[in-house]
């Protein structure tokens, strides 16, 4: 019958030594002892390894680390598109400021100030607005590429 042992504590094989050819007979015709190696678990590396919906669900350290890295990066292109549109609404203020002719300034009867600030922005607000949704959209399909790879099956 074969011996069951751990991993860590297997002792170093020796062999009998032999002089001369190889003997045949009853002797040799006795099969040898087989030894049945049993892994640790945490030496093994096995499905359960790879980040799945599990680790959100059961607040892994992997699911803390996931849902970290994509708050930050739903933070950073927050941050982008704020100073983008802080940028665009500053801009024209600041050079009405530095250029006082700017200001003085009138299309059909009415201030350049106030049809820029009236109208033009809306358009690059909502091109900011765009591009946004597009990006976190993306950020939000990896997420879901990397929790739920192909091939896999979503209850794992």
């Amino acid at each position: 019958m074969a011996e069951i042992r751990p991993a860590q504590s297997r002792p170093a094989q020796s062999r009998p030594a032999q002089s001369g050819p190889a003997q045949s007979g009853p002797a040799q015709s006795r099969p040898a002892q087989r030894q049945l190696v049993v892994w640790r678990g945490d030496e093994v590396p096995v499905q359960h390894d790879i980040p799945g919906p599990g680790d959100l669900r059961d607040d892994t350290n992997t699911g803390r680390l996931l849902i970290g890295s994509l708050m930050r990066a739903q933070l950073g292109l927050s941050l982008l598109c704020l100073m983008i549109a802080l940028t665009v609404t500053v801009s024209f203020p600041l050079i009405d400021a530095l250029v006082p002719a700017v200001g003085r300034m009138k299309v059909a009867g009415l201030p350049v100030t106030l049809i820029v600030l009236g109208f033009a922005f809306y358009p690059v607000f909502l091109a900011v607005g765009w591009f946004y949704h597009r990006q976190a959209r993306q950020l939000e399909a990896r997420f879901t590429d990397l929790v739920h790879p192909a091939g896999r099956r979503p209850d794992d």
